[in-house]
């Protein structure tokens, strides 16, 4: 915690783009002002925040042993779904900045690493119905979750899929939400630059998180393919897109 209250610190103090300032690129500068700053109401938030009472709703009901198991993983006392809806779940304001970001760049694939209760699927799902969603599972629990959420959401283009079965996806868009997991972190990132494409998009949560997982992300952003990055504190956003000057931006978010 203090090491994310010091880097929070240095982060509002690097701090420098917002509203497209300093911006020289028309590509980026729409991205990140029509995109990524949106503030418009859009009618599908209405729907992740129904989805989040019920994902709430469905902590207090199931009764799996796993989830004390989860809740003790966490360093949480049991009966605290806030709490643990926190640790797997992007907060909304940054998940609906990834809805946008599919919406925008349309994605064939994608691939979710990390615990979830259904959120984070579906709220990539559904910003483009089209693109085919891999939520990469490796505990019943999460799963478990998927399944009773999704019965109030049904959608055809979310699947599970194990760390062997990621294999099968050509992903163009990749989120990987293990904040507390460095080495996982980058464990995964390290495989995904080995095979990205011109045109992809690499999310990572919990960039700040610790000493480690910012070190990772320095290392994934000065790898010559990544040649832009965008920092937003809670996340940060690598661009493989091919032709783009090498920039490094820290946006005030």
């Amino acid at each position: 915690m203090k090491f994310r209250t010091h880097s929070r610190l240095a982060y509002l103090k690097r701090a420098r783009h917002r509203g497209g300032h300093g911006i020289h690129s028309p590509f980026l500068f729409r991205l990140i002002t029509s995109v990524v700053e949106d503030k418009r109401r859009i009618p599908e938030y209405r729907l992740f925040k129904r989805l989040k009472n019920r994902a709430l709703d469905l902590l207090g009901e199931i009764t799996d042993p796993s989830l004390n198991e989860a809740y003790e993983l966490f360093s949480l006392a049991p009966g605290n779904p806030k709490q643990f809806y926190k640790k797997v779940e992007l907060p909304l304001r940054y998940s609906t900045v990834v809805f946008r970001l599919i919406r925008d760049f349309k994605p064939a694939a994608i691939l979710n690493y990390g615990p979830t209760l259904g959120i984070n699927p579906a709220v990539m799902a559904t910003a483009n119905k089209e693109s085919q969603v891999g939520q990469v599972v490796s505990d019943q629990l999460s799963e478990l979750f998927c399944t009773e959420l999704f019965k109030d959401f049904p959608n055809p283009n979310i699947r599970f899929s194990t760390e062997n079965g990621v294999a099968s996806f050509d992903p163009g868009f990749i989120v990987i939400n293990y904040p507390y997991n460095p080495e996982l972190s980058g464990k995964i990132v390290h495989h995904h630059l080995t095979r990205n494409g011109d045109d992809d998009v690499l999310i990572i949560r919990g960039i700040h998180e610790s000493q480690e997982m910012e070190e990772l992300w320095l290392e994934l952003i000065a790898n010559v393919n990544v040649r832009v990055s965008l920092d937003l504190f809670e996340i940060g956003i690598a661009l493989f897109r091919k032709g783009l000057q090498k920039e490094n931006f820290v946006l005030k978010y």
